[in-house]
């Protein structure tokens, strides 16, 4: 440990036994003394500048004064010490500390009766952690939620809650305790002795853990204690004395009111999450580089554990101390046992290390799980690996140690696969086992597991343990944490950075050039093979980046499955940050794909290669071609009438090359949680970049949540194809937004349109409208329809100033003969009309007429010059100049007004093969009414500021 280094003179020695029980479980264990500055420069304010003032720029005006929080002078940081006796907010914007133990509430004292416990309960506070805040800890630092109070750590995937050290990264080992909740719900004693040691209802069962733990338990299993949500715990473990240690988090007597989900932990010197009796169910944990056990629970737990991740520490030979580093550690054993524990497990992911099987470590190879003391559990759809000690250790409950009298456990595994070298058990065969198999396992960069083992025939019906919380599993038919179909995991972008799964290395290839340490990038050229933008590198575009080689005139059937067969794989990671020069371009020919998936978290961000995402034309965009049909102009049918293989000139520039088929499935790949800035190289007349062009792309392609901000053409345009998108934010683009032709058969449901706020006009000759669908007159293509949905359109004076060479311009142009059918969408601030409709004049002179089709259902505007700014839409319910009154919108970007509530309407997409089903929404906008904005579906992965 990295303090350890600071005080390596000042190191105590304390012995520890395990809370577990006998074999194996005594502890000795190196800890520093408590009670330094944690940082190592004297000061105590974690900056390493010994000036005991933090770092930052803080609020004071924004932060609340209480007896419990000490704020340095610009309350960049406030320092949390003692009892917190009134309902308290942490927020995002300060850097919070914990000095010693930090009690919530005063539950944890002794209660006497029925009436104390409902005195202590009145008497509850809430302690609030915003979405996104960190709380850094003293070495002394500990967090605990007495009973009758809650912790409301509610944070999101693009916002995590982070518990650490007060040291920069999260890379040390039991540099503080830990987060303790403790509740109301029953605790069982040793021995069968029933809740609260057999002492009745009224508990108060000594907790583990330091003195200031003191006194949990109760006899409400559907105890509220709080919701802990999107949360790291690093580098924790305090070791108060023998059998008294902190884990990472500690849930004591706590019931299944409280909600625990989405939270890691991770270097914790104890164990992961251990659970001492209650009834709190759990989904979707992480568990990685913890010295002890993972998952472990006694004491009467009763309760449901689906989805978790537990990976040993990799960059470790051998446990600290007397540490027995298992992954799943069930009950006590023998004369400690408690029957009344009983829990089932579903969907878990296992992998051990050398950590776990040092045969030189004082407690010896470890199993993966040891289910013991007369314990009742089911593990369903889960894995094990690499645990030379057997995957799985079951005993009974010898009671008086001679084998006079034996208690079993109760254990059942179901679809469990097991890569262990010793084999799948350590001691005896599971009570009940089916599909219970060993072989070699490997994982996919979501650890999903790759063998096809994994993929079940049927879902196994998997039933909860009845604490009273109504706890239903996901019915699932494959093994692990994570869907081998899933094309990300849960647990990507909101963990530690690179704390899960293996780090990767840079593919040398000839189409990129790496500097020295590998930290920058750039790709040049053919991307000929199958390649991965890994995360921690700055990666870069020169020049026309071309993906494949689909992109060359073809001439028959065979050379199309030629071009398909030699199709490559461009894959980006969560997280990573594509910069491009003024010339770089990106371009995925038909045959290949791109799979870029980012997450809330961690969204993929396209740029110029500047620091800043302000610009606006700095460079060209991300393009995208596939098989899918395209459709000529004048009706000409697919490919301008020649035939099913097409060779269409895309627009862009030179390179660009040809595009589309006769695949409406055909597959490009998958775009999410993707950010497109600055872009819009002008290749010509007529010949621009998109933020994202779509040319011929099939339904078989996936998009949804992605944002293009700040370009000089449009934002997304589609030139035929059948790609069907969700989520979108489309912000301070020049021309369009959304923009379809050449016969695309699709569908779009929920979008975010915004103008310019901050320039008084377009660039040269562009016409800034919201919407822009189809092509004119002559140019008509009657194949265009589309089905678009709970859009929100924003006009700006960029998009309205008459002076500009294209003059104002209405929010949406329906145009050329297509048909289109708009629902549940919003229309404010273009002062030219809301909707222009026109049909095509095909002869330019009025005598010959083919008329476009557009239906509005649910359209509410607010434009000066009225709702239409030429003909009327052909059908139209609640929509039209009576629903031009005005349109208001919450910083969610939701609509606030009455009108904005309706009857789900039943919307009906358009059958391009594809399946694609909308929401049938009840409200107009692109956010539900009543969201918060950071629950909103943009938030946190969009460019910030950008929505302001």
């Amino acid at each position: 440990m990295k303090k350890e280094l600071l005080i390596a003179f000042l190191l105590v020695f304390t012995t520890l036994v395990g809370c577990s029980g006998d074999e194996g479980d005594d502890v000795t264990i190196v800890v520093p003394p408590p009670g330094g500055d944690g940082d190592g420069d004297g000061d105590g304010d974690g900056d390493g500048d010994g000036d005991g003032d933090g770092d930052g720029d803080g609020d004071c005006d924004s932060v609340v004064e209480a007896d419990f929080v000490e704020f340095n002078d610009d309350c960049s940081v406030g320092t949390l010490s003692g009892s917190v006796l009134e309902d308290y907010r942490l927020g995002a914007g300060v850097e919070w500390r914990l000095s010693g133990d930090v009690v919530v509430g005063d539950g944890n004292r002794e209660v006497l009766d029925d009436a104390d416990v409902q005195a202590v309960k009145d008497a509850g506070v809430v302690l609030e952690v915003e979405a996104g805040a960190d709380i850094k800890a003293f070495d002394d630092g500990s967090l605990i939620i007495t009973r009758g109070s809650r912790l409301e750590a509610n944070g999101t995937a693009a916002a995590p809650i982070t518990f650490s050290s007060l040291d920069d990264g999260f890379d040390g080992l039991g540099e503080w305790g830990g987060v303790l909740v403790q509740g109301f719900a029953p605790q069982f004693g040793p021995g069968g002795t029933g809740a609260c040691f057999g002492e009745g209802t009224v508990c108060n069962v000594i907790g583990e853990g330091g003195t200031f733990v003191g006194n949990y338990g109760g006899n409400e299993p559907d105890d509220n204690s709080g919701t802990v949500r999107y949360v790291r715990i690093a580098e924790g473990g305090l070791v108060a004395g023998p059998n008294n240690e902190v884990n990472g988090l500690t849930l004591q007597g706590v019931g299944h009111g409280t909600t625990v989900e989405y939270v890691q932990v991770h270097n914790n010197l104890d164990d992961g999450v251990e659970w001492f009796g209650g009834t709190v169910d759990a989904r979707y944990l992480v568990l990685t580089g913890n010295d002890d056990d993972d998952i472990d629970f006694d004491e009467g737990y009763q309760g449901n554990i689906q989805y978790a991740i537990v990976e040993k520490a990799k960059d470790k030979d051998a446990p600290t101390g007397s540490n027995d580093p298992r992954a799943i550690e069930a009950n006590s054993s023998d004369d400690e046992y408690v029957p009344e524990t009983e829990a089932v497990i579903a969907n878990v992911t296992i992998i051990g290390s050398d950590l776990n099987n040092n045969e030189d470590s004082d407690a010896g190879p470890q199993p993966g799980t040891r289910l013991r003391g007369a314990v009742t559990v089911s593990i369903f759809n889960s894995s094990v690996a690499e645990f030379n000690e057997g995957c799985h250790r079951i005993d009974d409950a010898d009671v008086n140690g001679d084998g006079s009298v034996i208690i079993p456990s109760n254990v059942s595994l179901i679809n469990v696969l097991n890569d262990c070298r010793d084999g799948i058990y350590n001691k005896r065969d599971a009570d009940v086992e089916d599909n219970v198999e060993l072989l070699t396992l490997t994982y996919s960069n979501t650890l999903a597991i790759n063998e096809s083992e994994a993929v079940l025939d049927s879902a196994p019906v998997i039933n909860a343990v009845n604490n009273g919380s109504g706890f239903m599993f996901d019915q699932t038919a494959y093994v692990g944490a994570v869907d081998p179909a899933a094309s990300s995991g849960w647990w990507e972008g909101w963990t530690l950075p690179d704390t899960v799964g293996e780090s990767e290395e840079v593919e040398p290839a000839d189409f990129v050039s790496c500097d020295a340490g590998n930290e920058v990038c750039t790709l040049s050229g053919t991307i000929d093979q199958d390649y991965t933008l890994i995360s921690g590198i700055e990666w870069r575009l020169s020049g026309d980046v071309v993906v494949g080689d689909g992109n060359r005139e073809v001439a028959g059937d065979a050379d199309v499955q030629a071009i398909k067969d030699a199709g490559v794989t461009l894959t980006i990671r969560a997280g990573v940050q594509v910069k491009a020069f003024d010339d770089g371009s990106l371009i995925v020919t038909r045959g290949s794909k791109l799979n870029a998936i980012g997450s809330a978290a961690s969204p993929i961000v396209f740029s110029s290669l500047d620091d800043d995402l302000d610009g606006e034309g700095e460079w060209g965009g991300v393009l995208v071609q596939g098989f899918a049909p395209q459709f000529g102009a004048g009706g000409t049918g697919p490919c301008f009438g020649s035939g099913t293989v097409c060779n269409v000139i895309g627009e862009g520039g030179t390179f660009v090359g040809n595009y589309g088929g006769n695949d409406p499935a055909d597959d490009s790949g998958e775009i999410r949680y993707m950010v497109i800035a600055e872009g819009g190289l002008v290749a010509g007349p007529n010949n621009e970049v998109n933020g994202l062009t779509l040319q011929g792309v099939g339904h078989g392609t996936t998009i949804e949540y992605v944002q293009v901000h700040g370009n000089l053409d449009d934002g997304i345009e589609w030139f035929g194809g059948t790609v069907n998108v969700r989520y979108a934010v489309l912000t301070n683009n020049d021309d369009d937004d959304i923009d379809f032709d050449e016969g695309f058969k699709g569908n779009i449901q929920y979008a975010i349109v915004r103008k310019n706020p901050n320039k008084p006009g377009p660039t040269g000759s562009n016409d800034p409208r919201g919407i822009e669908a189809n092509s004119s007159d002559d140019e008509y293509v009657p194949e265009t329809e589309a089905v678009l949905a709970n859009i929100l359109l924003i006009g700006s004076d960029v998009s309205n100033n008459p002076d500009s060479d294209a003059g104002a311009q209405p929010g949406m142009r329906l145009r050329g003969a297509l048909t289109t059918t708009i629902y549940n969408t919003a229309v404010k601030e273009f002062d030219n009309g809301c909707v222009r409709i026109d049909d095509a004049d095909i002869n330019g002179d009025g005598s010959t007429i083919v008329p476009s089709t557009v239906g509005l259902v649910n359209v509410l505007g607010e434009c000066m010059d009225g709702f239409y700014s030429r003909r009327a839409a052909d059908s139209a319910d609640n929509a039209g100049e009576d629903t031009n009154t005005g349109v208001t919108l919450d910083a969610a970007y939701a609509i606030t007004d009455a009108e904005a509530s309706v009857m789900a309407p039943g919307i009906i997409a358009v059958d391009n093969g594809s399946g694609f089903e909308f929401d049938d929404t009840d409200f107009i906008g692109a956010v539900e009414p009543g969201t918060s904005p950071e629950d909103a579906w943009w938030a946190g992965w969009i460019v910030p500021g950008s929505l302001d």
